[in-house]
């Protein structure tokens, strides 16, 4: 099964691990925190999934993959990253040889196979090599525009173009994959009036809202540090997921405060919505460090 074999892969390079259900079903620390969807068929995760994934990782921090086997129309191949509305997509064979440092340069779009270029490194090799960017550009077949702005900023390249190049200055000049938070371009809207309150709420105190949905959370607040609000009216819907939320606190080490209309069972800290309108930011803070 897919996701036994990613948890062992995760579990044989130490990482804490917890399971979760949504637009995640795992997260995992070692030193950094890291996301994943788990799906055979990577055509399977939604745009909305993609949405909130990317959210998560531009606000926790955390790096976000999608791990799967095959797509409608094709296998996945070792070593090489794809991705799935902006996700990036890999195999777990590809999963574990960048957990163990050994990452892919190769990704794979609908142009092509694609690869990195590290401007530093480039202007580096063609200076070195006594040649323009003129004359580069002739030698490997692009324009002199083409090297210039590869220069001038990281971006992909046909692995084809940048082969040629490899090839004929004698250095490699592809940079391996990383994987990084995402950065959020699209704001989630609150599914529930109970969330705007609450979001209303902590505004008022001096925090920062977003949401996010398909999570086991539904309000991340920021201000100096960074506190993940779960917001439901019914507890009873809390206590259903405590345990859920608990490991993922413990797992992500982000402090985690409950907010319900009535306080429900749980081991993290919890407070009340008439409590809420009563606190500073200041005793929030201190409330979720707990």
């Amino acid at each position: 099964m897919l996701f036994e074999q990613v948890s062992k892969i995760l579990e044989r390079h130490n990482f804490d691990w917890c399971e979760c259900r949504g637009c995640f079903d795992i997260a995992a620390r070692k030193r950094d925190l890291l996301m994943l969807k788990v799906l055979d068929n990577v055509d399977s995760l939604q745009e909305s999934q993609a949405q909130n994934l990317i959210t998560l990782s531009d606000k926790l921090d955390a790096a976000v993959s999608l791990v799967g086997t095959h797509t409608r129309y094709e296998r996945l191949r070792d070593n090489i990253i794809y991705e799935r509305f902006d996700v990036p997509t890999f195999t777990p064979n590809t999963l574990d040889s960048i957990l163990e440092d050994e990452r892919p340069v190769l990704y794979r779009d609908k142009g092509g196979m694609f690869a990195e270029i590290d401007p530093a490194v480039l202007k580096r090799a063609r200076t070195r090599a006594g040649l323009t960017q003129q004359q580069l550009a002739e030698v490997v077949g692009v324009t002199k525009k083409s090297i210039y702005e590869h220069e001038a900023r990281k971006m992909h390249a046909q692995y084809d173009v940048v082969t040629r190049i490899e090839k004929f200055l004698k250095e490699s000049i592809s940079v391996p994959f990383e994987p990084e938070p995402l950065e959020s371009s699209t704001e989630i809207e609150p599914s529930a009036p109970f969330e705007k309150s609450v979001s209303r709420q902590l505004r008022r105190i001096g925090f920062a809202t977003s949401f996010v949905g398909q999570s086991p959370f539904n309000v991340i607040a920021e201000e100096k540090v960074l506190i993940v609000s779960d917001a439901e009216q019914n507890p009873l819907n809390i206590e259903r997921k405590a345990e859920q939320l608990e490991q993922f606190a413990g797992v992500s080490k982000k402090p985690m405060v409950v907010i319900s209309e009535a306080e429900p069972r749980t081991n993290l800290p919890a407070i009340t919505t008439a409590q809420l309108k009563e606190m500073s930011a200041k005793s929030l803070r201190k409330l979720a460090r707990k």
